[in-house]
This record gives C-alpha cells, structure tokens and sequence, in this order.
C-alpha cells in the first residue's frame, strides 16, 4: 500500500540521465494471461519513446530487462491490481509497488520515477480508521488495501445489561440514566483512544460503524481533529460482524466519501472566475508554478504533455524558447505535468489528480500572478 511518505522518497531519486523507466501495469486476474505481460510492456514503452541516443536506449533496455525480472518473480502474486515499477540499473533502483485502484496504464522513460499516477491512488484509495462501536464496547481498525489489522478493542466496564429494569419503576430509570453514562465515560475513552491513534502520521479518513443509534452518539464526542476526518458511516451488528465485512461496509463508504471530494473541488473550479486567484491551462498554470505561487495544482490522471525545463533557472516551458535563457538551456522531459506537480509538492503546494480537470490542468494561486509567463 503506498503512503505519501513513499512518495516523498521517490522524489528523492534523480539520475543525472533519462534512466528510470516508470511502468504502471494492469496485471490480470487469470494466471496463463500473466504470458501477455513482456509484450504489454514492450508495447508500453514504445507508446513512451525518449529514447534518443545510445545512453537511454541501453538505459531503456536494462530497465525493461528489470522489469521482466520482477514480472517473472512476482507476477502471480500481484493478479487483478495495478502495479508501479520503477527501475534504473544506474541507480541499483528496482521497486515495485502494489496499488488498489486501478490506473491507466503507461510507461516513462526519465530522470526520476513518475509519480503523477500515485498520487490519485492515493487520493481515491487512501489507508482510513474504521471505529466500531456500542454502548461496552469498541473495535478500532487500519485498513490499508487488502490489509485490517485491529488497533484497540476498548471495553466499558461495570455497565449492566440494558435488559435489567429492577423492581419498579424507578430503578429501572436509574439503571437507564447510569448505562448512558457509563457508555458516554465509554465513548469517550474510545474517542481519546482514537484520537491518540489518528495523531501522527498520515492524515486517514475516519470511518464509524455500530448501530444506528449508538453512531451519532460517538460523533458528538469526537475531538475536532479528529471529527474533521469524518468520511461517512455504516450499520452493522458489532458482535456478528468480521474484519472482511467492516472492510467491504467502510469500503463502499470512503469510495463515495473520495467521489464527493472530486466533484465538489471540480464544481468549486467551475464556478470561481479565471482571472482571480483560479487559473484555468496550461499556459496560465505553467505562470504559476514558475513563479512559485500555486497552493492547489489539479491535474489529469492520465496523459503526457512534452516540455521542457531550463537548466540553469528551472524553468518550465511547453517550448524550447520559452525561457529567457533562450533555446540552449532547455532539456526537453517527458511530461511537462509531472514536472509541474514535483515543482508544486516541493514549494510546499498540494496537487490533486482529477479524471477530467477544467482546462486539462488548473491551479489555485496563493497571490496574483505578475503576468502570464510560460508557454
């Protein structure tokens, strides 16, 4: 399962040429079609090209050679997800990562792993806290992929059976009022447990299931920070259910929680005006990043855009004279998008990978831009 802390250590990889070949491969479900798979990829990377020049053409094919490799050890292991491979003989890099969405397939051929496609496995499957509660007990789970594990199973203690009313009337309002408390003491405890748990470390959504009673009380008493984290809820028995089925309830909910996410920022871009602090192209985005303004880069899933980069400001342009520094300083990359999105991650900006962005590509600003640079 991917973490945004593994994607910060594969931005940390730079050769010095077009040597790290990104493959992201649908694996299939069905072993004797893993037989497909070398030629898959071969059609990949000849959808990719930049391999000009002896140097990336042995770097291309070392880096296939690398990926075949992982392929025939692995290959069964990974049947119906999307993998990530990276490879590079130069840098001694040969990593594969398991994804639980599924991603477009492509290949890339540059001096650093792509990691445009993670991060929207990232947004759409994040790792999430499930909290599973009743009135004397709770269940705190980390789901990451295929992956439950339980974190605590709180237990109130000394509250009676709701079913105990006593010998009149009163007693039995007494025992009432006592096992609201007790299980207030105990949704409490199980909310400091959770907040404890939830402190550092990625930001998870927080899924809550139990019965249906028993949910809106738990919310009540959530801290704010952890309140905030709040993605949707599910009914179930506590005491019939299974790891397997509090992962397929919280499932479904932090897809739709991941989908309302994605409409609202698209209908958020659609309705602010383009020549405020919303910029809408390529163009007026490549302005952005170059002049270290962007707070929010919203980007496509898929494609490429061929660009280039200046090496001596680091500029971005869709043409080699673009830049100030004119045409001798460009080195062409070959996708000017995730040049972008490492540009924005680095001045400390958030990137967010949409299916069908405004424009194909659109940014928030943290000030107005000076003018319309990048082309």
């Amino acid at each position: 399962m991917i973490s945004h802390a593994d994607v910060e250590k594969l931005l940390g990889i730079q050769a010095a040429e077009r040597s790290v070949l990104s493959v992201y491969l649908q694996v299939p479900v069905n072993p004797p079609a893993l037989r497909g798979l070398p030629a898959r990829v071969d059609e990949l990377l000849a959808l990719a090209g930049g391999a000009d020049g002896p140097g990336a053409l042995r770097a291309r094919d070392e880096g296939r050679r690398m990926v075949r490799r992982l392929l025939e050890v692995h290959a069964r292991d990974w049947l119906g997800h999307t993998v990530a491979i990276f490879a590079c003989s130069q840098l001694g890099l040969s990593e594969a990562v398991l994804l639980t969405c599924r991603l477009p397939e492509r290949a890339v051929l540059a001096t650093r792993p792509h990691v445009r496609p993670l991060l929207a496995a990232l947004q759409r499957c994040p790792a999430y806290r499930v909290a599973v509660v009743d009135r004397r007990h709770a269940w705190i789970f980390s789901v990451a992929g295929d992956r439950v594990s339980v974190v605590a199973e709180p237990v109130a203690g000394g509250v009676r059976s709701p079913a105990f009313g006593g010998w009149y009337g009163l007693e039995s309002h007494r025992v009432h009022e006592r096992i609201i408390q007790l299980a207030r003491h105990h949704y409490q405890d199980t909310a400091a447990i959770l907040g404890q748990a939830m402190h550092s470390g990625e930001r998870e959504p927080l899924v809550v299931g139990g019965h249906e009673e028993a949910i809106p009380q738990f919310l009540a008493i959530l801290p704010a920070g952890v309140a905030e984290r709040f993605a949707g809820s599910f009914a179930v028995d506590p005491h019939t259910m299974t790891p397997a089925r509090v992962r397929e309830l919280s499932g479904a909910v932090i897809r739709d929680w991941a989908q309302r996410r994605e409409q609202r920022l698209l209908a958020q871009l659609h309705d602010e005006p383009p020549d405020g602090l919303t910029v809408i192209g390529l163009r007026g985005c490549l302005a952005a990043v170059n002049q270290h303004a962007v707070q929010l880069l919203v980007v496509p899933v898929g494609g490429l855009i061929p660009g280039f980069a200046c090496t001596r400001c680091g500029a971005l342009t869709s043409t080699p004279g673009g830049c100030p520094d004119g045409p001798a300083d460009a080195l062409g990359v070959p996708d000017l998008i995730e040049e972008m999105v490492i540009k924005t991650l680095g001045d400390g900006g958030e990137v967010q990978a949409l299916s069908d962005p405004p424009g194909d590509i659109a940014a928030r600003t943290r000030f107005l831009l000076t003018q319309a640079e990048g082309r």
